[in-house]
C-alpha cells in the first residue's frame, strides 16, 4: 500500500492518501537543522517563534523506484527543503539516507511539492523545513 503523511510539527496540520502500491510516507518537521556554513539555506530562515510554518497544498507520493532483487527494499531519506516566499521548493539537500537508490525519487518528488509560505508579522518568508520520506514494499 502506498501512502504519505505529511505532518507539520509545529503547525498542526496533517494529510494522507492511499493506494495499493508499495508504502511510502513523508513527514515534514520544522526542527532547525544546522546548515549556518551552507550558502544555498543561508536565505532561508528556521522556523521558531514569530514565524508560523509553511503548509503543503500539494504533496504527491514518492515513487519506488527500481531496486535489485537482493537490495533492502526498504529505506529513509531526511531531506532539508527551501521554501520560497511564493510558496515553492527552491533548494533541496539529502541530509542522510539509509539506501541511496530512494534519494533521486525523494528529491524529485519533494521538488513537486507546493505550499502555503510560511508567514512572520502576516508576510510570507522563505524557511528551511526538513522532510523525513521512508519507503518500503
Amino acid at each position: 500500500m502506498l501512502m504519505s503523511a505529511l505532518l507539520l510539527r509545529a503547525g498542526g496540520a496533517s494529510a494522507q492518501a492511499a493506494n495499493s502500491k508499495p508504502e511510502s510516507s513523508s513527514t515534514l518537521s520544522t526542527s532547525p537543522a544546522d546548515f549556518s556554513d551552507d550558502q544555498t539555506f543561508s536565505q532561508y530562515q528556521r522556523v521558531g517563534a514569530g514565524i508560523k510554518p509553511p503548509r503543503a497544498t500539494h504533496a504527491p507520493d514518492p515513487k519506488f523506484p527500481a531496486l535489485p532483487p537482493d537490495a533492502e527494499q526498504r529505506g529513509t531519506v531526511m531531506l532539508l527543503v527551501g521554501v520560497n516566499t511564493k510558496g515553492h521548493v527552491e533548494a533541496v539537500r539529502v541530509l542522510r539516507s539509509d539506501e541511496p537508490a530512494f534519494e533521486q525519487s525523494a528529491v524529485d518528488t519533494v521538488k513537486k511539492w507546493k505550499f502555503k509560505p510560511a508567514e512572520k508579522n502576516g508576510q510570507p518568508v522563505a524557511v528551511q523545513v526538513t522532510v523525513e520520506m521512508k519507503f518500503q514494499k
